[in-house]
């Protein structure tokens, strides 16, 4: 074939590449636009019902640069891919894990002030007041995250929403059944009448009991929960230290798809005796 042959299929090839490559940028940019918005859609809504006001669009590039930071720094200090593309997965989770986690400890932290805004709720009843004055009183007085989910409550009234959407809302926020069973006897009060103070203070007095027994046993299974955390933390330390140890005799673990099978198989099992270990001490009261 001459050279005068050849630059046509050079060309041709050149197209195709440039071509290939728009096409790429293009699909590219399209994913990172649409990864973008549903990012900063999910997590800012899970940020405003836990009231944390953080601009999403500043955390979403703080958290895609601490990743490719934390990344590039494990494939430069190891050398290994396997290593930085777990690291970036583990980044990439962070998020998620750490709302989660959040939100987690504001619903404990509601159901630990569940007795006291009983009766606080209570006490402005028998006080004379209404409904929506008694709620009023206790958002004054108790502190947050009940303040600001009885503040919601009294904005969303004020809006002319009606009092079962809006405890229907306090409870889809707040999924513990603590807060379900302050919504519906607040709703068949309001509907039937009655002695709203004293339904109130008779579910504060079991509420109260309940976080005590739960407390207790809370203590009595700490052991086991500990014993579930050295049996996960147990190998990943151990490797560590053999690693630093004999690190010649360590490198198959690491070099050879035998070793990160076992690697794999190491961590299935290790999850699923954690996992074991906490349905064991999850006694539900």
């Amino acid at each position: 074939m001459s050279d005068g042959s050849l630059w046509p299929v050079l060309f041709a090839v050149f197209a195709a590449a440039a071509a290939l490559l728009v096409l790429a940028m293009l699909l590219g940019q399209q994913l990172a636009a649409r990864h973008r918005a549903r990012f900063e859609q999910t997590v800012g809504v899970r940020m405003r019902e836990s009231f944390l006001f953080v601009d999403t669009a500043r955390l979403f590039v703080l958290q895609h640069l601490l990743a490719a930071s934390a990344t590039l720094g494990a494939w430069l200090l190891t050398g290994r891919w396997q290593i930085a593309l777990l690291v970036a997965i583990g980044f990439g989770a962070l998020p998620g894990l750490a709302l989660r986690r959040l939100r987690s400890r504001r619903h404990e932290a509601f159901r630990q002030q569940m007795p006291d805004l009983l009766m606080l709720v209570a006490g402005g009843l028998r006080a004379g007041n209404g409904l929506t004055q008694a709620l009023a009183q206790a958002a004054g007085e108790i502190e947050a995250p009940a303040r600001q989910e009885l503040g919601l409550v009294l904005r969303e009234q004020r809006l002319g929403v009606g009092l079962e959407q809006a405890l229907s809302s306090l409870a889809r926020r707040m999924p513990v059944e603590e807060t379900t069973l302050f919504a519906s006897a607040l709703r068949i009060g309001a509907e039937s009448g009655g002695s709203m103070a004293a339904t109130l203070e008779s579910l504060a007095d079991a509420t109260r009991r309940k976080l005590a027994i739960e407390g207790k046993v809370h203590a009595l299974t700490a052991q086991g929960r500990l014993q579930a955390w050295v049996m996960g933390a147990l190998p990943a330390v151990l490797a560590l230290l053999l690693f630093i140890v004999e690190p010649v005799a360590m490198r198959a673990l690491i070099d050879t798809w035998q070793g990160w099978a076992v690697c794999a198989a190491v961590l299935v099992l290790q999850a699923a005796g954690v996992l074991m270990i906490r349905r064991i001490v999850a006694i539900d009261v």
